[in-house]
């Protein structure tokens, strides 16, 4: 008997025998990969023509002419500027003027060191220059010197220093880019108020080779730091070698005293690193020498006398300030019982280092003593010289002169007493180029 067909299983291997493809989507599928390569190729047009336009816009459009190159030294054509030469760097930044230094007397002989700075960004560019400080408006309009100490604009200048070693004769020094001690020496025409021939850019001093007589009101001047120390005439400025030198390491001149108070020099113990100070009486012919009792400090004891009789040492150390004092001259030092209470944040740990110090004792006696703090200037005072409170100040470190003191703040000030200040005014500076 012949089986029954299986018409399903016939049909369905009939149509799987005789299927044909979607060709439909076949053609959307083969329109995507199109589409991907064409943009493909667009893509690296666009990466080709980014890599090559600007060369081809440059060769076309930035071919320089000869104003540009300038002449041509082969067939003799003068130089000329152009026209359109850009703008200097004066004329597009603020500038600004800082006193660095004062000397002299009041009212109307003290001058000062201004820094005249263009705030070009990571590029400062300054010029140190020497120009009159008065109580009123100044009459000047050149500066004494231009461009001192720097080799170049760009360079950092330190612990500028400004001192009048005679009626006309000034010692200008300061530490150009961390390096050693410079000083320049330059000498005024009272009579015209102008410049000596070639002093607009006084040229460095150079240490004396011999011995020169010297008197009671000549003083002490020291050309590198911690140096050897140089007597200076009053008479005409002249230099001179000393008999002896103190005996110590480091050693500071202590600047800005009068003549009468002796010679003061701050420095380290040549064995030990302690603090020390040295006081001559006879033009540096012989020396006194103490050390203090106290540990090796930040940097050198800051000292301030006014007679040369009772006089304060300053030792800034890890944890704060420790005052010595003498009241003979300098032979015996007793330290201060009573401690110098800081604000915050002066009282943290090594919270002193590398900050700018000082101390004076004023014509009433009291001692007056300022050190740079994170926004402002902070000042203590003290009536007995023991106890010493915050008080108010004029703003920026202090410096004596002849006669009364300066303030190198902004503004600059003047005053008699280092009490009462009063505002003064710079001569005319120059931008520096």
């Amino acid at each position: 008997m012949r089986p029954e067909l299986d018409f399903r299983a016939l049909r369905a291997q009939v149509e799987a025998a005789t299927w044909l493809p979607d060709f439909s989507t076949l053609h959307r599928r083969a329109g995507r990969v199109r589409m991907r390569d064409r943009m493909a190729v667009v893509g690296a047009l666009v990466g080709t023509l980014a890599v090559f336009a600007p060369v081809a816009l440059a060769g076309v459009f930035g071919r320089p002419t000869p104003a540009v190159l300038g002449p041509n030294p082969d067939l003799a054509e003068p130089w000329s500027v152009s026209p359109s030469a850009p703008a200097s760097a004066t004329s597009r930044y603020a500038s600004t003027t800082t006193v660095r230094a004062a000397a002299g007397d009041l009212p109307d002989g003290v001058i000062a060191a201004v820094d005249v700075c263009v705030e070009v960004p990571q590029n400062r560019r300054c010029s140190l220059q020497v120009v009159t400080l008065r109580e009123d408006a100044a009459q000047r309009r050149a500066p004494f010197v231009l461009d001192a100490l720097r080799q170049s604009p760009l360079d950092k200048l330190d612990h500028v220093e400004l001192i009048r070693v005679s009626p006309t004769t000034f010692l200008l020094s300061g530490e150009v880019s961390g390096g050693s001690r410079t000083a320049v020496r330059f000498k005024l025409d009272e009579a015209s108020a102008t410049p000596l021939p070639d002093q607009t850019t006084a040229a460095p001093v150079v240490g004396p080779a011999e011995r020169l007589p010297l008197g009671g009101t000549d003083r002490v001047v020291q050309l590198v730091q911690y140096g050897d120390l140089f007597g200076v005439r009053q008479s005409d400025g002249a230099l001179s070698l000393l008999v002896s030198q103190p005996p110590m390491a480091r050693r500071t001149v202590v600047g800005k005293l009068s003549a009468a108070a002796g010679w003061w020099v701050t420095g380290a113990d040549l064995y030990t690193g302690a603090p020390s100070v040295s006081v001559s009486r006879d033009q540096g012919r012989t020396w006194i020498a103490h050390t203090l009792d106290g540990p090796a400090g930040l940097d050198v004891p800051t000292l301030a006398t006014l007679d040369g009789r009772t006089a304060y040492a300053f030792v800034r150390h890890a944890k704060g300030i420790r005052l010595f004092r003498t009241t003979d001259g300098g032979l015996n030092w007793a330290e201060s019982k009573t401690k110098i209470e800081l604000p915050a944040p002066l009282n943290a740990d090594n919270a002193l280092k590398d900050r700018d110090f000082g101390a004076l004792v004023r014509p009433d006696r009291s001692v007056l003593v300022w050190v740079q703090g994170n926004t402002e200037t902070v000042y203590l005072e003290s009536i007995d010289g023991e106890r010493f409170d915050v008080v108010a100040g004029p703003g920026g470190s202090l410096t004596a002169l002849d006669n009364g003191y300066a303030t190198l703040g902004e503004p600059a000030r003047v005053s008699q007493d280092a009490r009462k200040w009063q505002e003064a005014t710079l001569s005319a500076t120059v931008l520096p180029n």
